[in-house]
């Protein structure tokens, strides 16, 4: 003790071990993972690990040197060779562009380092194979970022449908709306999905809610799709022309091993949505119904209950200490926002690191995201041809 009273802090002392990160990516996903790193050790009340932010990649020196010195990395680089590589690191965390997936976890996998994806977990099916691939052969823990299975909602859902409250399952609708290119005359810098590498709405929000799928329902066996491309020339800035061949809108049709039916809808063109996803599950005994603008609250209907004038959807706040994933230093009642989605699926990677623990069923192995991408090419087939499309177990390739 110090002759004034106070005490030093020994930080050489630790209650929880440190994990050392590496973030490939500095824009809104590389931004939105290091906040979710820096409020783990303060949303938890014994939390797993003490996330440190060792370095951060990207390739404009200016900007990346600006990000790290906001979420407070200790180094940064401007090679992304150097940070999947780099021996202090224990986990890799991909927030690159969707065409960066690829070759940077296969090396961050080879080096024996843990690693986080972005979704989709690539563009192409072939890449996304030999990623978890890959992870299964090294033997490293992976996990494809597909944040809506963390949320508590979502998380109570499961455990309803696993607990058999909702009974056979008849049928799954989700869909996934945004409006960023229903204006016809948007510059295409300012459409997500039709500028760069044009990931198309199927790969850039369909594909959380074929997780979704994956995740509440079970394995999804064929699919009857059809994609459209209303705008297919934008203008930039400057006045100039682009093709656009992403697809703007994608409605598909699934069918479950376990027997269930299912619609997903993805589209970019849904005018005055910002970033809407709902999805409902009908069974024999009841029903779930899970909006994303309204993310603390899953609706429930249970036949269970004795008095038929009073049955009904009952909405639950998910916020008590009973429900899945409450952030212990939040009061009952009080809300979490979008973010927390990541701040959960980031400290589960951590237990399975620290622990070694599985990242699945709560957590997107790379062998799901694997699923997933199997499941969008299918949709594609399905558009081109005109016709169903069966899916194969994908557990036989990997």
């Amino acid at each position: 003790m110090n002759l004034n009273g106070f005490y030093q802090v020994d930080y050489s002392k630790s209650d929880f071990p440190e994990v050392k990160i590496g973030t490939l990516g500095y824009g809104f996903m590389g931004q939105i993972h290091s906040n979710a790193f820096i409020k783990i050790p303060f949303s938890f009340s014994n939390p797993i690990s003490r996330p440190v932010l060792l370095a951060i990649c990207g390739r404009n020196q200016k900007k990346v040197e600006h990000i790290a010195r906001r979420f407070g990395y200790k180094e940064y680089c401007l090679d992304w060779q150097l940070l999947a590589k780099d021996p202090r690191i224990d986990i890799f965390d991909n927030c690159a562009p969707d065409d960066w997936h690829y070759l940077p976890s296969i090396l961050a996998m080879e080096k024996g380092k843990h690693v986080i994806c972005e979704k989709p977990l690539s563009l192409k099916l072939d890449e996304a194979f030999q990623m978890a691939k890959k992870a299964q052969e090294v033997g490293v823990k992976t996990m494809c970022c597909y944040n809506y299975r963390f949320l508590p909602a979502v998380q109570l859902a499961r455990q309803l449908i696993e607990q058999g409250t909702l009974g056979i399952i008849y049928q799954f609708r989700a869909k996934y709306l945004q409006q960023a290119g229903h204006n016809p005359f948007e510059l295409v810098e300012k459409v997500w999905y039709a500028h760069g590498t044009q990931s198309g709405t199927l790969m850039g929000i369909g594909s959380h809610i074929i997780d979704m799928a994956y995740f509440l329902v079970g394995e999804i066996t064929a699919v009857c799709g059809l994609k459209k491309t209303y705008n297919q020339i934008r203008k930039d800035s400057l006045g100039k022309d682009h093709p656009i061949s992403a697809d703007e809108c994608t409605i598909a049709i699934l069918e479950f091993k376990n027997g269930a039916v299912g619609t997903i809808e993805s589209s970019g063109v849904s005018t005055g949505r910002k970033n809407y996803q709902g999805w409902e599950i009908n069974g024999s005994k009841g029903s779930i119904f899970f909006d994303l603008e309204d993310l603390n609250h899953l609706q429930v209907y249970s036949t269970d209950i004795n008095s038929p004038e009073i049955q009904g959807f009952s909405n639950v706040l998910v916020t008590d200490a009973e429900h899945p994933l409450q952030i212990k230093y939040l009061p009952s009642g009080h809300n979490q926002g979008w973010e927390y989605g990541h701040v959960h699926a980031l400290h589960h990677f951590l237990d399975c690191v620290v622990n070694d623990k599985p990242v699945g069923p709560l957590g997107a192995s790379f062998q799901d995201g694997y699923r997933v991408q199997v499941v969008i090419e299918a949709i594609n087939q399905s558009s081109a041809k005109g016709k169903r499309v069966e899916i194969k177990d994908v557990g036989e390739d990997i």
